[in-house]
């Protein structure tokens, strides 16, 4: 089961203990909890089936939109439907790349800028941060910067009054955008050992737990963060489910006069827990990242009930649940 082996790669970071419930918003025994013991979703062959019963649509871009090369079946037809039909869409996303590029992206996949109102990445709502230094929590970090990222991409603070150092020793802040496989493991272990024990601040833009590289899940930026807070450094998550990217989104939807929201997403962690601590209806795409959980399963009640079984072990339901992004 795929719930089995993201669980197992986070023992092996040494996160075992604490699990994906230490990413939780809610705690236990909050009401919200409570009712999960008696709320099912119901289960949608597609998105014709919602469209009337919203005006906005916060829609996940990895797992549900794409594999991160192809779009999947169905999925920029539905976008198109969706906007013919009037409806608002916001792309919402863990991506430590700034908004352009995931646009770009985005229309080299077949999805035409003119169906959806904008891409809100953790990127962008991070480099809007370090721009403004408005929030308390940015207002006191520094200049001198450790940039983490991806095959060296410096694009995350393109434009900024920030000075990039090499080495954790130099900076005043770690920035981790993404994951590089072609560093060596010893090189997370030591900004982890070395920044926590001197209290360096770490912003995380990506706080996924896992991510698929290749049709296998390795562990995401969200798994180091975590780990960086339990060595005890300060840390702030940029991204689902966290706030900040939630109110970018509701700013989009205010301004395009849409009020009755559902937040579309493949992790019930991120997408199911962020959208609905933000006030938004759910639903559950369950050929994304959990795919592996549902195989064998056929009829839509047995389906329901794995949704059932696999959304309480995180203390999280969503309202609905749909097998793919299709109209």
């Amino acid at each position: 089961m795929e719930a089995r082996r993201i669980r197992s790669i986070l023992t092996a970071l040494g996160l075992e203990s604490q699990s994906t419930r230490g990413l939780r918003l809610a705690q236990r025994g909050d009401p919200v909890i409570s009712a999960i013991s008696v709320k099912r979703p119901d289960l949608v062959a597609g998105m014709s089936a919602l469209a009337d019963y919203y005006d906005g649509f916060v829609i996940d871009q990895w797992g549900v939109m794409h594999d991160g090369r192809t779009a999947y079946d169905g999925a920029p037809e539905c976008f198109r439907r969706l906007r013919e039909v009037g409806k608002t869409i916001v792309v919402v996303t863990n991506s430590g790349k700034r908004a352009d590029s995931n646009i770009e992206r985005l229309a080299a996949m077949g999805f035409p800028r003119d169906t959806y109102r904008s891409v809100i990445s953790s990127g962008e709502v991070l480099w809007r941060h370090l721009d403004a230094r408005i929030d308390p929590f940015f207002r006191g970090l520094g200049r001198r910067c450790l940039l983490i990222g991806t095959g060296g991409d410096k694009s995350m603070v393109d434009g900024l009054a920030i000075e990039l150092v090499d080495q954790v020793e130099e900076c005043d802040f770690i920035l981790l955008a993404g994951m590089d496989d072609n560093r060596p493991a010893d090189f997370y272990e030591h900004w982890i050992e070395y920044g926590s024990r001197r209290y360096k601040p770490l912003v995380c833009a990506n706080p996924d737990l896992v991510r698929i590289v290749n049709g296998e899940l390795r562990p995401g930026c969200g798994a180091l963060a975590h780990r960086y807070e339990l060595e005890g450094g300060p840390l702030r998550y940029i991204g689902k489910p966290y706030p900040d990217i939630y109110w970018a989104c509701r700013r989009e939807f205010q301004r395009a006069g849409a009020r009755r929201i559902l937040a579309i997403g493949d992790s019930l962690i991120h997408d199911v827990a962020g959208g609905g601590e933000a006030g938004f209806d759910t639903a559950f795409v369950t050929e994304g990242i959990h795919k592996g959980d549902f195989a064998g399963i056929v009829d839509a009640d047995s389906t329901i009930d794995r949704v059932v079984e696999l959304a309480r072990k995180e203390d999280v339901m969503p309202d609905w649940a749909l097998p793919r992004l299709s109209w």
